[in-house]
């Protein structure tokens, strides 16, 4: 189910027909652009006709501008063998969002190249599907990059997302700040006006969610490697490292030839369970609280960061469409030490991709397990290319869980694949 942009639901059986086309766009046009479409047909215990993506973009120079549901993942970790970025990992639908941005590091003028920088700003539609209808996402970043022709780069990312806006189910929130006044004060995270409720007055207007990037790479002539380090905030007690035992640090290692039997390596760790202090009341040590910063979950939005059950951010926090918690805590576990390892290459004709994560899964601050719950799950893809007629490829993927956190399973998964261009 991870990071399959919620295309799988935790059923014992999935089947579904994807078609789409996508045009790309040319790196070596100043002025251009693309669209794609995606029809999903998938039957579980239902069946479901849904389109998973649908998007324009247009490219102006450095600049693009874009429309509508996109497969997209955020953060500097691995974009192959990743357990999933902390904040967007790719483990939900693509959300309908307008977007500006700067996808690709581009140089700073007047530095030699030296100096680069990439980022944007977009605007998102939850939809009906929330706790609160017609919620909006805020969202944006900036990434600069140092090293230009140097075969080392180090680079930070700062990434800020909030839900805002919309009408609760709950009578006594009712319909919440949405004008352009109530933009600024989430744009620069500050708290809400005497129209908002009491706790987004005090604190922050919105549900606000944030990362720091810290990366260093290394070129070399055949493999490049690098660390990565990724914060979680989610209150002024996360801004000001209270909780820096938790994120996730990544290291990786990418062969530059495609074709050898291990052409890449990711080990990651992953940890959540600090959240600042186990009570957002006041301590000895921390007087003026903040504790208990109870990750992805939120007593407004009470579905918090998700969308259509599945979690926004890394799926190790787990989603309500796996394990469904209440309105106090939509997502029931969201403290977790992980170490995850990922390997890839090609034998022959076979690509291959193969997971292993091994999970400690304590609960909720509110609503911790009796017993800490551990996981072993490991996964293996392979991909038979170009030895099928009529220019099929066969995708086999194996899985196993087991452990007291998700159970003992065992899954396999069949596909047939056909690409072309027209």
């Amino acid at each position: 189910m991870s990071n399959q942009y919620g295309l799988i639901t935790p059923n014992k059986f999935n089947s579904w027909l994807k078609a789409g086309f996508h045009t790309q766009l040319d790196s070596a046009k100043k002025i251009d652009y693309d669209y794609g479409f995606d029809l999903v047909n998938r039957y579980s215990d239902r069946n479901d006709i849904y389109v998973h993506q649908a998007y324009a973009r247009l490219k102006l120079w450095f600049i693009n501008v874009q429309a509508g549901n996109l497969e997209e993942k955020f953060g500097d970790q691995d974009n192959s063998l990743s357990s999933g970025g902390l904040l967007w990992s790719g483990n939900a639908r693509p959300m309908p969002k307008i977007t500006i941005d700067v996808p690709n590091y581009t140089a700073v003028p007047f530095t030699k190249g030296y100096v680069e920088f990439k980022g944007g700003i977009s605007h998102g539609w939850f939809g009906n599907n929330q706790f609160v209808k017609n919620t909006w996402l805020h969202q944006k970043y900036v990434c600069i990059q140092l090293g230009g022709k140097l075969p080392v780069h180090i680079h930070y990312g700062f990434y800020h997302y909030a839900e805002w806006g919309g009408t609760s189910r709950d009578s006594a929130i009712g319909k919440l700040p949405s004008g352009f006044n109530d933009f600024e004060k989430v744009f620069f995270a500050k708290g809400g006006s005497s129209s908002s409720p009491l706790a987004e007055s005090i604190n922050r207007l919105g549900n606000h969610l944030g990362s720091r990037n810290f990366g260093l790479d290394v070129d070399f002539r055949n493999y490049k490697t690098g660390i990565y380090w990724q914060t979680i905030f989610e209150d002024g007690s996360g801004r000001a490292y209270r909780n820096i035992k938790d994120g996730l640090w990544g290291i990786y290692l990418h062969s530059k030839d495609k074709n050898v039997p291990i052409s890449g390596v990711v080990y990651e760790f992953i940890h959540t369970t600090d959240q600042s202090g186990p009570s957002d009341l006041p301590t000895p040590t921390f007087p003026k609280g903040g504790g208990n910063d109870n990750y992805f979950n939120n007593y407004i939005y009470r579905m918090g960061w998700t969308f259509h059950d599945m979690t926004i951010g890394t799926p190790l926090i787990t989603s309500p469409a796996i394990l469904q918690g209440d309105r106090n805590d939509y997502i029931r576990n969201n403290k977790v030490i992980a170490n995850h390892f990922a390997v890839e290459g090609r034998l022959k004709y076979i690509i291959y991709k193969f997971y292993y994560t091994y999970s400690l899964n304590y609960g909720t601050n509110t609503f911790p397990f009796e017993k800490v719950r551990n996981q072993q799950s490991i996964m293996l893809k392979s991909v038979l290319m170009n030895k099928l007629p009529w220019g099929l490829d066969l995708g086999l993927t194996l899985g196993i869980d087991k452990g007291d956190m998700y159970g003992n399973n065992g899954g396999i998964m069949i596909s047939l694949i056909k690409s072309g261009t027209f």
